[in-house]
């Protein structure tokens, strides 16, 4: 295939000689009359253009004291060793501009730093910083080995409609959308199809957006996220989805270590760790019981965030490990779903929630599976069995044990990157208030 052109990362002094065509934005020149130094900037990092009197044409040289911050250039010319910071720069021969406006509305050169909410209104420009790039050539790459860990491990990628008659959760906190003429929902996730087709396939997984319409306004938060769903038939219990969800966070981990270290370096952070199995287990009471002798009361039944938090440092303190669980929870706090545990004369789920760096990044449990217990604990959580139609119907003919996970993606990636506000690491985000850009 022709190559469009050269990226920043592939030019080198060894290419001495060499005809090129580069394209970027202009960062920033120096005008000294006779030559003007040209600092341009793609998605792969920065190189020189050096327009010289005699050299270039007056037409290109006139070009060049014209150009302004962020204007688009395509350049063909030949490269030359220098004294640069590259090694080389190279003399234009032919060039197209698309020149920028002036004042720029957020600053892509880095002397200061806009504020998130403008940066993400100017998000093309935003993303024309080093750091801003780093971010999501990371979140590329966790996808990237997320999907390649499930391959690898024989499971099979589904994608499952958006757009559903009931919400997986069961309660009110759902997008209502027309459908012709009828009521639909956007899903809160892909929960209820992976179950289904889990009785056929044994082994899938989706990543995929999931909506919540919660107004809240934190910065874990969002109305609009991407869900990464596994679910796997066959299980004996909760410790095989956790099995598979630490070897899932290991495998992240060691890709992210291994190919992003340049991010890493752009950024200024170290890259993670990487936690050792088993990733140790707290009994949710048990959970409860710390919180409460640290004085971080609970929301209802719900662990806060600055309850997972405190865990966090619990956890790091006592076992050395940014990853733990947190399993066991109360039935009355979780899905209709979720398998039963009776425990110590209380009822339990076989349930489970991840907690990585302070904060819940995954949730999941083995599912019922049986059609009776299902349909018994549809009616427990106040729910209507026909309003499940052919979800519960399939539960009739033979569905095997099963249990899995969703993990947010927007949350792992901005653990990773050591960001708090999840709104960072996504290009352009959804909350109770914001619908454009």
């Amino acid at each position: 295939m022709k190559k469009i052109k050269w990226f920043a990362k592939e030019l080198s002094p060894n290419m001495d000689g060499e005809r090129v065509r580069v394209a970027g934005w202009v960062v920033r020149t120096r005008d000294l009359g006779k030559i003007v130094f040209v600092i341009v900037r793609d998605s792969t990092g920065e190189f020189q253009l050096t327009f010289k009197k005699g050299v270039v044409s007056d037409e290109l040289l006139n070009i060049a004291k014209k150009l302004t911050t962020a204007s688009a250039i395509i350049t063909e010319g030949v490269i030359r060793k220098a004294k640069t910071k590259f090694g080389f720069e190279i003399i234009p021969e032919k060039i197209e501009v698309n020149f920028s406006a002036t004042p720029l509305p957020v600053d892509i050169i880095g002397a200061t730093e806009t504020e998130l909410s403008k940066r993400i209104k100017w998000r093309t420009l935003d993303l024309r910083r080093p750091k801003a790039v780093a971010i999501f050539k990371i979140r590329s790459l966790v996808v990237a080995a997320i999907r390649e860990f499930f391959i690898k491990n024989n499971f099979v990628e589904i994608h499952t409609p958006s757009i559903g008659i009931y919400s997986a959760e069961g309660g009110a906190d759902v997008f209502e959308v027309k459908y012709f003429d009828k009521k639909a929902y956007l899903r809160q996730s892909p929960q209820l199809y992976k179950q289904l087709l889990v009785g056929a396939l044994e082994k899938v997984f989706e990543i995929s957006p999931a909506w919540r319409a919660e107004p809240h306004w934190t910065t874990r938060h969002l109305c609009e996220f991407i869900s990464v769903d596994a679910e796997i038939a066959w299980i004996n219990g909760i410790d095989d989805v956790l099995d598979v969800l630490e070897d899932l966070i290991i495998y992240t981990l060691e890709k992210v270590r291994k190919e992003g270290k340049g991010c890493f370096e752009t950024l200024g952070i170290e890259p993670p760790n990487v936690p050792s199995k088993p990733f140790p287990r707290v009994e949710y009471e048990d959970a409860v019981k710390l919180l409460k002798k640290a004085g971080i009361p609970l929301e209802g039944k719900e662990i806060p965030g600055k309850g997972e938090e405190w865990l966090g440092k619990h956890i790091k303190e006592k076992y050395g490990t940014d990853a733990f669980f947190i399993i066991h929870f109360p039935y009355e706090i979780r899905p209709f779903y979720t398998m039963k545990l009776e425990k110590n004369g209380k009822t339990l789920t076989k349930s489970f929630d991840l907690i990585y760096r302070g904060l819940e990044i995954a949730s999941g449990a083995q599912r019922e599976h049986r059609y009776d217990v299902l349909k018994q604990q549809i009616v427990e959580k106040g729910l209507r069995p026909e309003a499940f139609g052919y979800y519960l119907e399939a539960f009739k003919y033979g569905m095997p044990p099963h249990g899995g996970f969703g993990l947010g993606l927007d949350r792992y990636t901005a653990r990773i990157l050591q960001i708090e506000n999840i709104r960072e690491v996504i290009l352009y985000p959804r909350d109770p208030l914001t619908l454009e850009p």
